[in-house]
């Protein structure tokens, strides 16, 4: 009992429980009835387009011999409605082919769009074809999930070849590997990735080219792509690459106002490999003294005392250090404020494991496809990229990846649109 002043209203407690469960049962069952009249309605919608259009078509001069005869059913997916069941008529001589739904179209523009872009986000063509029944309310086959990409391949290669209007004065390469599906077999081939910092501290991908190897010949055309696309190349003031024999001095050729740069972690690593494994833990100390030195000049002491340290019991390990040492300590000679972004290969590496994971995901592709996948990655990327700069303190925090905005509904539209 509630004494509320003038009302008392009097409650009983297992009466309440079932009123509350009758009203969550009715409102269930209301959706349902909804939903039932909504797909009815859109049903109907389309059978009287359909008829006014074989009206139009029967119409013609050209069929004057031909009748109506009857209709057939057809099941199709609309975008927020689901899988409906509706009428198309027939003709006589089967000559009568609908525009608004072609003959074997199973699902509507929108929702083509939407599979594409399920399947772009890395989910594989044979988990939307187990799923398609939940989603669209019509189950599809696993061609039909690989034929959705058609809707924006054509865009997404767009994008990969788009004019280069801003000024880039850093670029990331390497090249990394993807199974390309050819003829039947499948081939393991390299595409070359090509990363920049505009002159907003931002980055950008501003190219993935497949490559017959990962070769000098090979980036110098994707160099020469870049420049026909309107990349300045005296803008260029540095390359940060991995040890790529004659990339350095391929690099400079192009960008002649350019230095490059090593990675320091494949550099480590390369000569932790030629360390004696008894000398390795004092060898990563000082060598790790060089990489996080204050200026080039505090480096290069660091480093003699590393060679001095070592003498002949790591001669290998430090002189994979010391043929790299200038292209190691280059990074010294830009602002304080890009050192981390500048030492290593760690931001285009990092493109390239995404690119992996989401290419792993969807299994063998053709080029096409895979070209398409790797557009739709780059461009979830960029969208991070473009909220914060590389030398953004927040970075090292990655407070950036708290940002309240959607980047894959950003990449949709900016794909699709």
């Amino acid at each position: 009992m509630l004494d509320m002043g003038i009302i008392k209203v009097e409650v009983n407690f297992p009466e309440l429980r079932e009123a509350i469960q009758g009203i969550e049962q009715g409102r269930r069952k209301f959706f349902e009835l909804l939903n039932v009249e909504i797909k009815s309605a859109a049903a109907q919608a389309i059978e009287h387009v359909l008829n006014s259009e074989i009206t139009v078509f029967l119409g013609k001069p050209e069929e004057k011999d031909n009748k109506r005869n009857g209709y057939e059913l057809r099941n199709y997916a609309l975008k927020g409605i689901g899988g409906i069941v509706f009428k198309m008529p027939v003709d006589r001589r089967s000559r009568f082919k609908s525009v608004i739904i072609p003959k074997n179209e199973q699902i509507d523009p929108k929702l083509k769009e939407d599979l594409a872009v399920l399947h772009l986000a890395g989910i594989s063509s044979r988990d939307l074809e187990m799923m398609s029944k939940r989603i669209l309310g019509l189950e599809v086959s696993r061609q039909t999930v690989s034929n959705s990409l058609g809707c924006i391949e054509e865009k997404a290669l767009e994008w990969l070849t788009r004019p280069i209007n801003a000024s880039y004065w850093a670029l990331y390469i390497d090249g990394t590997n993807f199974k390309i599906q050819r003829r039947g077999s499948t081939e393991r081939e390299p595409s070359l990735v090509v990363l920049g910092i505009d002159e907003n501290n931002h980055k950008s991908i501003l190219a993935i080219e497949p490559g017959t190897k990962d070769n000098v010949d090979a980036w110098e055309a994707v160099f020469k792509e870049l420049i026909r696309r309107g990349l300045k190349t005296d803008d260029v003031r540095i390359g940060i690459m991995d040890g790529l024999p004659g990339l350095e001095k391929l690099f400079k050729s192009v960008f002649t106002k350019s230095v490059t740069a090593r990675c320091w972690i494949h550099s480590l690593r390369n000569a932790m490999a030629k360390t004696p494994a008894r000398f390795r833990l004092a060898f990563k100390k000082l060598a790790e003294d060089v990489m996080y030195a204050k200026s080039e000049d505090s480096a290069k002491q660091a480093f003699k005392a590393l060679k001095e340290a070592m003498g002949a019991d790591a001669e290998r390990a430090v002189r994979c250090i010391e043929k790299d040492l200038e292209s190691l300590t280059v990074h010294y000679r830009f602002e304080r404020r890009f050192w981390m972004a500048l030492k290593t290969t760690n931001p285009i590496e990092r493109v390239n494991k995404e690119f992996k994971k989401r290419s792993r995901s969807m299994g063998t592709m053709g080029e096409k496809t895979l070209e398409s996948l790797l557009a739709f990655t780059a461009l979830r990327l960029e969208m991070n990229w473009k909220k914060v700069p590389v030398d953004a303190p927040q970075l090292a925090k990655l407070k950036y990846m708290r940002d309240k905005s959607n980047p894959l509904e950003e990449t949709i539209e900016e794909l699709l649109h």
